[in-house]
């Protein structure tokens, strides 16, 4: 379940609710000062979770659905 995650370390909650991300994950990732990114709460109630994302990751996954989406419907109506 983990083979695709990656351990880049830990942060700390500044005062302001700042966290500052590690150098490696930052590189690899593309990460840069400026760069909008996505904060969200994510898994049950009791034991949730953070993720976040690169906006720009988003828009791209958005437009690949929504391409698939309209291939799917285009079969859909074609075979009625």
């Amino acid at each position: 379940m983990l083979r695709n995650h990656q351990f880049y370390g830990s942060t700390t909650v500044g005062e302001r609710g700042q966290i500052v991300l590690p150098s490696k994950l930052r590189e690899e990732l593309g990460i840069e000062a400026g760069d909008k990114l996505l904060v969200m709460s994510m898994g049950p109630e009791h034991s949730k979770g953070i993720m976040i994302m690169k906006a720009e990751v988003l828009n791209e996954m958005m437009a690949k659905m929504s391409a698939h989406l309209q291939t799917m419907m285009e079969k859909v109506n074609g075979e009625k």
